[in-house]
């Protein structure tokens, strides 16, 4: 902290007493608390069991650069809605309003302790699939406690949404679209669920139809779906646009592009070595992958740390050859040390600062055994001490030079 700071606050703790009083000043309110270690402020409603949470991290980002008055007014207009009486949905009246939605994995998962995630399905690789109820204000997520009360599964409420895509997918193909080597950026007023439609069976493929060529598409925040004929190569600079927004971005997605299905939800696109778009596709599988371990490695090392539990959680790693090539992820395997090892492209088998030997991670499963830690997304793997003598011996007959 710096000296200035001792006297005026830094610039979160100054916009956390903005949202305080704001909180502090709206009807239904009865009172409000500001949760430093959460960057949160607690809102207690009249009537409710617990208080609801304004998590400020996010549109403390999006209002930077806004005046005075206009980030007054968002904080107002959050706070509004979460002081309003939970509504009284019933399975009939809430059908309707139901959406699917794509998140990053660890949307929802790495909160505080307690925090009940939303309702979720595995959707693409590090990315998931949310429910929202769309109201004309705002979404609210579906958490599973809402299922009981409408007396339905989830796959109820997962097939609703994706019923009620389809008719917004169906609309989307109606609008006339653009052919030969243009670029379509459609960008979310709040109405479209442009991002989620790569979720609906065949849509990507019925664009690439009407463009006249298969499309790549891309989804680097909530709210901007990029749709571009597939290139025959120089696709390079394509994927670096995207990158960048993607890094730049405070409700990021995806740095990925998709490509249609065989029938089905869009899939990433997964050209194979020797293909001029190899690289840049292996690159942004694997700045996605490092953008969604370092959250949950931050998350999970701060719990164990409060809990007292002695493990390592590790880092997933990222190298790009220097001469070129496609980028490759890594986690380490540290002798003598408790660890939960994230997925990888390889495993660097290490002593101490040291790395032995490296292997591909496929054989390090098949010869070791490893098996997930249940409920962690991404996944990780529970790995105590390095394996016996005799494992590591056959491990080292497959040793990445």
């Amino acid at each position: 902290m710096g000296m200035l700071d001792r006297f005026i606050g830094s610039p979160q703790r100054r916009f956390a007493q903005l949202a305080l009083r704001v909180a502090r000043r709206t009807p239904g309110v009865e009172h409000a608390v500001y949760q430093p270690e959460e960057f949160a402020i607690a809102i207690h409603r009249a009537g409710g069991a617990g208080p609801a949470r304004l998590y400020l991290s996010n549109v403390y980002r999006e209002t930077l650069d806004a005046t005075p008055a206009e980030r007054r007014e968002r904080l107002a207009r959050l706070v509004r809605l979460m002081a309003a009486p939970p509504p009284e949905d019933t399975w009939d009246s809430v059908r309707p309003k139901l959406r699917p939605v794509v998140r990053p994995v660890t949307f929802g998962v790495a909160g505080p302790v307690g925090l009940r995630p939303p309702l979720s399905r595995p959707a693409m690789p590090f990315l998931r699939e949310l429910i929202v109820i769309d109201t004309p204000d705002a979404m609210a997520y579906v958490i599973p406690d809402r299922l009981d009360e409408w007396g339905v599964t989830a796959e109820d409420v997962f097939t609703a949404a994706r019923d009620n895509l389809a008719e917004i997918a169906r609309h989307s193909l109606e609008q006339p679209w653009p052919g030969g080597p243009s670029v379509v950026r459609m960008i979310d007023d709040g109405d479209g669920y442009f991002t989620s439609l790569l979720l609906t069976p065949g849509w990507l493929a019925e664009v690439g139809e009407r463009m006249g060529a298969p499309v790549l598409a891309f989804a680097p925040d909530n709210n901007t779906l990029l749709l571009a004929p597939l290139p025959d190569d120089g696709a390079d600079q394509l994927y670096a646009l995207v990158e960048k927004a993607f890094q730049e971005a405070v409700r990021y997605l995806s740095p990925v592009a998709y490509v249609a299905g065989a029938g089905g939800p869009a899939v990433p696109y997964a050209p194979p070595p020797g293909h001029p778009h190899h690289a840049a596709a292996r690159r942004a599988d694997a700045v996605l992958a490092l953008t969604e371990y370092s959250n949950q490695t931050d998350w999970l090392a701060e719990q164990y740390q409060k809990a007292g539990v002695d493990v390592h959680v590790g880092r997933l790693i990222a190298v790009e050859p220097p001469g070129g090539g496609p980028a490759e992820t890594i986690a380490t395997w540290i002798e003598g040390a408790s660890t939960l090892l994230p997925r990888a492209d390889s495993v660097a088998f290490a002593r101490a600062d040291s790395v032995q030997f490296r292997v591909p991670w496929h054989v390090v499963e098949e010869t070791t055994g490893l098996r997930p830690e249940p409920i962690l997304a991404p996944s990780r793997y529970r790995v105590d001490d390095w394996p016996p003598p005799a494992v590591l011996a056959e491990l080292r007959h497959h040793e990445i030079d």
